[in-house]
């Protein structure tokens, strides 16, 4: 697979996936057996039914989403993508009650990617950030360096 060939399949994921919410997109190009790293699922034991599942719940809660996609590089068979997601908190998420909140949060992902089927994905994102703009952690100023 080409650099080329890998950057138009991670765009059209998150146009699909992220953005239209057609989970089902998933299917197609993530391995049954994906393994999944984020800081905020720690307990993610992998599989595509279960990354499914994880991307409902913020698709349920954030029906209105809107992800861009900032940056984007492939190199060695992985693609890097440094991404924005924009919304309304509209729905339940998992612990957080519907809030109405607009929230703005970015984040960067990295897949890993053989014969057209992503195999790995490593993500981290503001999650802090999330959670101030939905009023479940005050925010509080960055420490003053001396």
């Amino acid at each position: 697979m080409s650099n080329q060939e890998s950057l138009k399949l991670v765009k059209q994921l998150f146009t699909e996936v992220f953005t239209k919410g057609n989970i089902d997109y998933c299917d197609q190009y993530i391995d049954k057996n994906v393994q999944f790293y984020d800081p905020s699922a720690p307990n993610f034991r992998g599989g595509l039914q279960a990354y499914k599942q994880r991307e409902q719940a913020y698709q349920n809660a954030f029906p209105n989403k809107q992800c861009t996609v900032d940056d984007i590089f492939s190199a060695d068979g992985r693609v890097v993508v440094r991404w924005t997601v924009k919304g309304v908190h509209g729905g339940d998420l998992p612990g957080i009650p519907k809030t109405g909140n607009k929230i703005e949060i970015t984040g960067i992902t990295i897949l890993k990617l053989k014969n057209n089927i992503i195999q790995e994905i490593w993500q981290s994102w503001d999650r802090l950030g999330l959670l101030e703009q939905l009023g479940q952690v005050k925010p509080q100023p960055a420490a003053a360096l001396k």
